[in-house]
């Protein structure tokens, strides 16, 4: 018997190769979960890496929704059963909590999933992560993904992914900011090992900040689990 559900939020992020898109749409519709968003991203590895090492593709689906903290779980244990996260290229899942939501959000992420539809056997549990993990967003204008995953790389980071954005906000933001907020950007998400977060930044910062063609802003935020990073991770 399951013990009380947690009803705390997580924002639940899933990146994996394209050829696993139907994998993850028939996963979340069996399971009817209520809210979530889907886009399609990019790899940061050249195109050659991927057919040298025979896996995968530079084109990935993004997907987040938000669930309470025990869903998110189940939900990270479906997926480990149905993905082979331990196969190189396959994608990267994890949940990074939230402090507030606006009460229809909170409605709607705390329906009940049909749970049965994703129960898992003891061994196909989530993974822990050994050392805490940190997501760094990057956000850039259109055209300059390629230098921030360079700086990124060169201050430790492995890889990342790369979504289109469309820039919004107010007219006095931009005099502030002195860039054009509403223009074509990209975003560069990319996950890491806390210990690294700092360097990654500011060599972000250094090399595509506000001082620079790329006008990017640059924040991080906490990772609680996640899987795809093997071998730093072990099971609970």
């Amino acid at each position: 018997m399951e013990g009380k559900a947690d009803t705390r939020l997580e924002l639940l992020i899933t990146i994996v190769d394209y050829s696993l898109r139907k994998v993850l749409r028939d996963l979340y519709k069996r399971i009817k979960l209520p809210f979530y968003l889907q886009s399609q991203g990019y790899g940061s590895a050249e195109s050659e890496i991927y057919d040298l090492l025979g896996f995968g593709s530079p084109k990935k689906i993004f997907a987040m929704s938000i669930q309470n903290a025990t869903t998110a779980r189940r939900i990270l244990a479906a997926l480990y059963g149905r993905i082979g996260f331990d196969q190189p290229g396959t994608g990267i899942a994890f949940t990074i909590s939230l402090s507030s939501v606006t009460s229809s959000l909170w409605k709607i992420s705390n329906q009940a999933c049909d749970l049965d539809q994703i129960k898992t056997e003891k061994e196909a549990l989530p993974m822990e992560l050994k050392e805490p993990y940190d997501l760094v967003v990057a956000i850039v204008n259109r055209g300059h993904s390629e230098l921030v995953m360079e700086a990124a790389k060169g201050a430790g980071a492995t890889g990342g992914t790369l979504l289109h954005a469309l820039g919004l906000g107010s007219k006095e933001a931009e005099k502030f900011l002195g860039i054009a907020i509403q223009s074509e950007k990209d975003v560069i998400l990319i996950l890491t090992p806390r210990e690294n977060k700092a360097a990654i930044m500011e060599q972000i910062a250094h090399e595509a900040g506000m001082h620079t063609a790329g006008k990017g802003i640059c924040f991080s935020l906490p990772v609680n689990t996640a899987l795809g990073l093997e071998p730093r991770l072990e099971l609970e």
